[in-house]
């Protein structure tokens, strides 16, 4: 009859450990369960956002140097680029139509002088204000060197974008650049400069070699008679 109480007793315990050692496994795959999900839910977030922009944008087709910034990508790209205009707006209203309007006409394209790229503002507005310095209500277009800023313009609701739009976006790299070459008028200014700098050198070199001027001869005195 002891026997078989011990006996029983260690059929309990192992059965006990056994359960143990069962809960300990379940608690550690939940665990790495739950903790898989931190790591995955903000990627499946990111790409659901991403497909969902794209979905918004890819219904406008633009002139070939204009395109949309991919969400995932969109930071990455600016940091890396050489040179970049990009255009930050709102996908929607007045102002947004009438430069989308322009971006995929492409007679008014062919004066465009280099590329742009739009930054559809959807998701994260708060941190896309902050990181740019702009408001996400108005529409902003920012020229980057090599991630930084060298030059920006708002565009205002007022303004005829048809016809200002364009003229502006091929002078906004080039305000960003100090000018290096003379203008012909500066040129000939500073020509003029040195020509009568060099004359007054000279005249005050002859001067100087000479000593002083000589004197005039006065008049023959007449001998007396």
């Amino acid at each position: 009859m002891k026997k078989n109480f011990i006996d029983a007793k260690d059929d309990v315990i192992d059965y006990l450990n056994k359960q143990k050692k069962m809960t300990a496994i379940i608690i550690g795959i939940a665990v790495l369960f739950i903790i898989s999900l931190f790591f995955m839910i903000p990627k499946v977030q990111a790409n659901i956002r991403a497909s969902q922009i794209q979905s918004i944008v890819s219904q406008t087709k633009l002139a070939k140097k204009a395109n949309y910034l991919d969400a995932k990508t969109a930071d990455q790209q600016i940091s890396e680029k050489t040179a970049m205009t990009v255009l930050f707006s709102v996908p929607s209203g007045k102002t947004y139509d009438a430069v989308i309007d322009v971006l995929k006409d492409t007679d008014q394209m062919k004066t465009f002088n280099h590329s742009i790229y739009i930054y559809p503002i959807v998701y994260n507005a708060e941190k896309i204000e902050e990181k740019y310095k702009l408001k996400k209500d108005e529409t902003t277009v920012i020229f980057f060197e090599s991630g930084k800023e060298k030059n920006r313009f708002t565009l205002e609701t007022s303004q005829d974008i048809k016809t200002t739009l364009i003229p502006a976006l091929n002078q906004l790299p080039l305000s960003s650049v100090e000018p290096t070459v003379q203008t012909p008028a500066e040129n000939t200014t500073h020509s003029t400069a040195e020509t009568t700098q060099t004359t007054q050198e000279t005249q005050t070199q002859e001067v100087d070699e000479q000593g002083q001027v000589q004197e005039q001869p006065t008049e023959a005195e007449v001998p007396a008679e």
